[in-house]
């Protein structure tokens, strides 16, 4: 029977159910589109640590260790859409970094430019607290522990010496607005790619559905 497909997430579960050597060959498509704008990101990303003594591993540092290798390979597409997010939306492809510093890297200054507020000295009076009575910078999780009140805008300077933060807002495609639209690695190299990828994964996900519905025989009454 045939069935006509209103959302791309419904047109892949039926390429995958009907046609599946079709859901195979859109998916490597796409990946041939995507494959291009992800091997520019990676290039962005620096191979030695942007600031001294990041990449030295310590055994009580909650702060990821800077890898270069790794922070370059986290850095791929995914062709399969991907969880709702808080309006209802998926995508049906995408470009992830899957590195934590990688992440720091390509997002370090984006909602504070000049590095976090530093957190106030407060003494600790919880007694179950393993610095109770000591007199610690404590406050909200968007404001900085440490001691140096520049540490932030240094950090994110020696971010900067690579790529400073650039705004894809332009080029992600329909949507709107927001601060995940901007990075040094991934949406440097959306923005420069200036729409032309996300307007072939378009293209190639409507002309799949043009071909589904002539394999299926559906002549959309």
């Amino acid at each position: 029977m045939p069935t006509e497909i209103k959302g791309g997430v419904e047109l892949r579960k039926a390429l995958q159910k009907f046609t599946p050597d079709l859901a195979k060959e859109i998916r490597k498509e796409i990946a041939g589109l995507l494959k291009p704008v992800t091997i520019r990101a990676r290039g962005y990303v620096p191979n030695n640590s942007p600031i001294r003594n990041w990449d030295r591993s310590s055994a009580t540092a909650k702060f990821p260790e800077w890898d270069g290798r790794a922070a370059k390979a986290g850095i791929g597409y995914k062709t399969t859409p991907s969880r709702p997010n808080r309006e209802g939306f998926r995508a049906l492809a995408r470009i992830v970094n899957n590195s934590a510093s990688g992440a720091i890297y390509e997002t370090a200054g984006r909602k504070h430019p000049n590095g976090r507020e530093q957190a106030p000295m407060n003494r600790v009076i919880s007694p179950f607290h393993e610095n109770f009575g000591k007199v610690i910078r404590s406050g909200s999780k968007g404001q900085s522990k440490s001691n140096n009140p520049g540490a932030g805008d240094l950090f994110i300077q020696a971010m900067n010496q690579y790529s400073e933060i650039v705004n894809a807002a332009d080029y992600v495609g329909r949507g709107r607005p927001s601060q995940k639209m901007k990075g040094r690695a991934i949406f440097r190299a959306w923005k420069e790619d200036y729409g032309k990828t996300n307007a072939a994964v378009i293209k190639a996900i409507e002309a799949s559905r043009a071909r589904f519905y002539k394999e299926v025989g559906y002549n959309g009454r």
